[in-house]
C-alpha cells in the first residue's frame, strides 16, 4: 500500500529548514558593524575531541553574558542569529556537536551531550570577554543540548529557553514500547555522517522505505548502514537505551530558570509537559515556565489542516523568550518572573489561558465508558461513549493485518512540514476502515474543556503472543468532520513498562493503560467526543508483526484477531482531564 508522504523540491526544503532553525528568533534591528565574529575555534572535550565553534562578541570593551547553542545541523546556518544576540549585548556561541560538520569524533545522538557541554561551559568561563554568566537556548535537538547543559558537573546555565526540545531522548524514540518509526528512520538518515544531504533525503521513495522488512535491514533501501536506527531497533527489544541515554531526572532545577515551549501537535510536546512538572515540583515560584501552543515542530500552527486557530499569534513567543533571558541573565525588571507559570492555547475556543500549574487548578478526571452491540467497526457502527458503566455487553472485534495497517494522518509527529503533515486532520476516511473501532458521545449540550492528560484504559484479548493497541481522541463537528486531537499506542509485551518483555497468553483478557498524550481543547456544544481504537498507526509507529519474535529482525507476519471488551468487570474507558470555568 501507499503511505502518505509528499515529494518536495529542494528550494522548498531549504525554505522549510530555514523556518525550523532560524525563524524562531526575531530580528532585533540592523546588524552592528562592530560585532566581532570569530570562527574556527576548536574547544577540546574531556577526551580531547575538538568541537568546532563560532563566536559572536558585541562591539566595545567589557565582559558579557554568553548564550550557548550546540547543534548537529551546521553552525554556519546560525550566523545571523549570533549577530542578533550580539546586537543585544550577549556573547553568542554556536557549536557543531561532536562528529558533525567541522567537529571531530563520531556523532552518537544524545550520548556525549553532557560531557561536551561541560567542556564548553568551562571554556567560556575561562575567556577574558566572559563575565561568567551563561544561558542556553535551542530548538529541537538544540533544545536537548541546552537542557542537558544543566546536567553536568560544571556550574549550570542561569537560564534556559527551549522550543520543542527533545526533553527525553527515550520519549523521542519510543512510545508505549513501540518505535516512533517515521521519525526514527527519517531522522537517523538526516544525521548519519558528518553533514546532511537534504536534497538526497527528500528525493528518497519514502512510501517504499517505510514499508521495508525486516526493519534492521532497512539500510538496503538507501545503501548505507544507518547505524543509529539499527541501534535503536536493538534497544526496542528491551533495553530502550537504559544506561546509555541521559534522562530528564538528571536535570536539576536549583540554579536555572527554565522557559519550556511546546506544541499540541509536536512529537515532543508530551515530554516537555512532563519536564515542566518535574522541574516545577519544588522550584521557587516564577523560575519554571511552560508555554503550549497550537504548534507542530515550529512556533506557528501547522498549515492547511482541518481546524482553525483564530488569533493564536496574540502571544508573541519570541518576545517572551527575549524577556526571559534579559530578566534572569541581565537582571532587567521586565516582569518575566511574574508571568503565570503556564500559558496554553485552548483549541476549540482559540484563546490563550493562564494557569499556575498543569493541569490547571480544579481539574478532575472524567471517565467515558465504551459501549456497543458488538459492531463498533467504522463510524457507521454502533459504538457509543458515555459516563455510564457498562453492563453485560458483547465485545467488539476486528482483524489487525500488518500488511494493511491504518495509515497515519496528522497527529503529533515530526518534523519538516513539507515531508510530514502533523496536526488536526479529518479522519472520516480512516473511520471507514473495518479495523477501526469508533465510539462517540451524543452531541454535547454544553462545552466540555479538556486540559491535562488523556488516557485509555482498555480491556482486550488477542490470539497473538504480542500485538499493539492504539487509541485516538477525536473532535467530531456538527457537519461530521472528525478531527484528530491526540493519540497513543501500547505494545502488549511492554504493557507493564518498557523493560523485560512480558508476552500475553492468547485469549486472555488483559488490561492496558494507553497514554494518548496531553490535550488542551474545548469540545464545543453541538460537537461530539470520539475515540478510535485499532492496532496500528503507520508509519508513525512501527508495525507489530504479531509473532512475538525479536523486533526489527523479522520479515513475516500473521494477522491478529482483536477483541475489545466493555462489561461491568472489564469496563474499558476513555479518561479525560476536565476543567470548568477557564
Amino acid at each position: 500500500m501507499k503511505y502518505p508522504i509528499s515529494r518536495i523540491s529542494f528550494a522548498k526544503l531549504i525554505a522549510c529548514t530555514a523556518l525550523l532553525l532560524l525563524s524562531v528568533i526575531p530580528a532585533y534591528g540592523q546588524q552592528s558593524s562592530s560585532t566581532k565574529i570569530l570562527e574556527n575555534i576548536f574547544i577540546p572535550s574531556a577526551d580531547g575531541t575538538k568541537l568546532a565553534t563560532t563566536l559572536a562578541l558585541p562591539g566595545g570593551e567589557g565582559t558579557f553574558p554568553t548564550v550557548v547553542m550546540r547543534s548537529p545541523y551546521g553552525a554556519r546556518s546560525y550566523k545571523g542569529m549570533l549577530e542578533r544576540y550580539a546586537q543585544r549585548g550577549y556573547a553568542c556561541l554556536i557549536q557543531d556537536t561532536r562528529g558533525r560538520y567541522d567537529s571531530e569524533g563520531y556523532f552518537d545522538p544524545f550520548v556525549h551531550g553532557i560531557e561536551d557541554g561541560d567542556a564548553t561551559l568551562s571554556w567560556i568561563r575561562s575567556q577574558e570577554w566572559s563575565n561568567g554568566i551563561v544561558c542556553a537556548e535551542g530548538h529541537s535537538y538544540n533544545g536537548f543540548t541546552s537542557l542537558y547543559l544543566v546536567a553536568g558537573e560544571e556550574e549550570p546555565p542561569a537560564a534556559v529557553v527551549t522550543r520543542h526540545p527533545v526533553a527525553s531522548p527515550v520519549g523521542g524514540l519510543y512510545r508505549g514500547g513501540a518505535m516512533l518509526h517515521h521519525f526514527d528512520y527519517y531522522w537517523s538518515l538526516l544525521v548519519d555522517g558528518k553533514t546532511q544531504d537534504l536534497e538526497w533525503i527528500f528525493s528518497l521513495d519514502w512510501d517504499r522505505l517505510f514499508g521495508l522488512l525486516p526493519l534492521d535491514d532497512a539500510h538496503r533501501g538507501v545503501d548505507r548502514e544507518i547505524r543509529h536506527y539499527r541501534k535503536w531497533i536493538d534497544w526496542a527489544n528491551g533495553s530502550f537505551g537504559k544506561g546509555e541515554l541521559p534522562e530528564p531526572s538528571m536535570i536539576p532545577n536549583e540554579k536555572t530558570a527554565f522557559l519550556l515551549i511546546g506544541g499540541w501537535f509536536d512529537l515532543f510536546g508530551r515530554d516537555v509537559i512532563n519536564l515542566f512538572n518535574q522541574l516545577s515540583a519544588d522550584s521557587p515560584k516564577g523560575r519554571v515556565k511552560l508555554i503550549m501552543g497550537p504548534f507542530d515542530h515550529s512556533v506557528s500552527p501547522p498549515p492547511d489542516t482541518d481546524m482553525e486557530f483564530g488569533e493564536w499569534s496574540s502571544l508573541d513567543i519570541g518576545a517572551v523568550g527575549n524577556r526571559w533571558l534579559d530578566h534572569w541573565i541581565k537582571g532587567t525588571d521586565n516582569g518575566a518572573g511574574e508571568r503565570p507559570a503556564v500559558e496554553f492555547f485552548l483549541l476549540g475556543e482559540n484563546r490563550w489561558i493562564s494557569a499556575d500549574s498543569w493541569p490547571p487548578a480544579g481539574a478532575v478526571q472524567r471517565s467515558y465508558f465504551l459501549h456497543s452491540k458488538g459492531m463498533a467497526n467504522t463510524a457507521d457502527g454502533n459504538g457509543v461513549l458515555d459516563e455510564h458503566k457498562p453492563g453485560d455487553e458483547p465485545f467488539d472485534s476486528f482483524v489487525y493485518d500488518p500488511g494493511d495497517p491504518v495509515p497515519t494522518k496528522g497527529g503529533s509527529i515530526c518534523c519538516l512540514r513539507t515531508m510530514t503533515k502533523a496536526g488536526p486532520y479529518d479522519h472520516a476516511h480512516i473511520e471507514k476502515r473495518n479495523d477501526v473501532l469508533v465510539y462517540t458521545t451524543g452531541a454535547l449540550t454544553e462545552n466540555i474543556t479538556v486540559a491535562g492528560p488523556v488516557e485509555l484504559e482498555l480491556y482486550a484479548s488477542t490470539n497473538a503472543r504480542d500485538t499493539d493497541f492504539t487509541g485516538k481522541l477525536v473532535d467530531v463537528y456538527p457537519d461530521g468532520k472528525a478531527v484528530i486531537i491526540t493519540d497513543g499506542i501500547i505494545r502488549a509485551r511492554y504493557r507493564n513498562g518498557m523493560g523485560a518483555p512480558d508476552f500475553v497468553t492468547p485469549g486472555d483478557v488483559v488490561r492496558y493503560r494507553i497514554e494518548l498524550g496531553p490535550a488542551g481543547i474545548t469540545f464545543l456544544k453541538g460537537h461530539s467526543i470520539r475515540l478510535e481504537v485499532s492496532s496500528s498507526n503507520f508509519p508513525r509507529f512501527d508495525r507489530n508483526l504479531n509473532t512475538g519474535g525479536p523486533i526489527g529482525r523479522e520479515s513475516t507476519f500473521v494477522k491478529a484477531e482483536q477483541h475489545i471488551h466493555h462489561t461491568f468487570s472489564c469496563p474499558s474507558k476513555l479518561i479525560l482531564t476536565v476543567v470548568d470555568g477557564l
